[in-house]
């Protein structure tokens, strides 16, 4: 998937889990770390495979074991500081969202990486999640610096191939939005006149 394509597939799956989990739509604060953990594998692998340091742009970062550490520490970090604001500030409002948006995020963009291959049954593709235990080949599109990859890529939108999965995300965020502004529009019994 491509870097648009990570951000939506993984809104997607946060709209699901407020959906489910919360029972609330997914709170705009939520779309900052949602947004930071859904590129953050390839903001990590990409450059430093570009810079030869990894052999693979999904290595380090796309692994499992990448996955849990992050977000444990993360995880770790934001009920350290739990306490520090009082809860109807940004920053607090901040710490609460972030765990679940960035590790909802993360795993998202790995289940993007590697769904073709495991419904395909091909497991040794998608290696790459349990690096370093299995090595990861080396590939001539890490020769490319990324941010030129991008701008030859998003150079034409019309040809995106998650493009499907963007218009799905704006379509659910701003039914989304339009459903909490009609329901915060409606008459409650209480406001009705009486019908005496």
């Amino acid at each position: 998937m491509l870097p648009l394509g990570h951000l939506a597939f993984a809104y997607l799956w946060y709209a699901v889990y407020a959906a489910v989990g919360t029972h609330r739509l997914p709170t705009r604060l939520a779309l900052i770390p949602l947004a930071i953990g859904s590129q953050f594998p390839d903001l990590i692998d990409k450059p430093l495979a570009y810079l030869g340091i990894l052999t693979y742009g999904r290595s380090l970062a796309h692994s499992l074991f990448a996955f849990t550490l992050c977000t444990l520490t993360l995880w770790w970090l934001t009920r350290s500081l739990h306490g520090r604001w009082t809860a109807e500030t940004l920053f607090e409002r901040l710490r609460v969202v972030t765990p679940a948006a960035f590790a909802i995020g993360y795993l998202s963009h790995l289940v993007g990486d590697t769904y073709r291959f495991l419904l395909a049954g091909d497991l040794w593709s998608a290696r790459f999640l349990l690096y370093p235990l299995f090595s990861v080949p080396e590939t001539p599109a890490d020769d490319i610096a990324p941010w030129i990859r991008l701008f030859q890529i998003y150079q034409e939108m019309g040809t995106h191939p998650q493009l499907n999965v963007i218009v799905l995300a704006i379509v659910v965020f701003v039914g989304l939005r339009l459903r909490a502004y009609w329901k915060g529009r409606m008459p409650t019994m209480d406001d009705s006149p009486d019908l005496q």
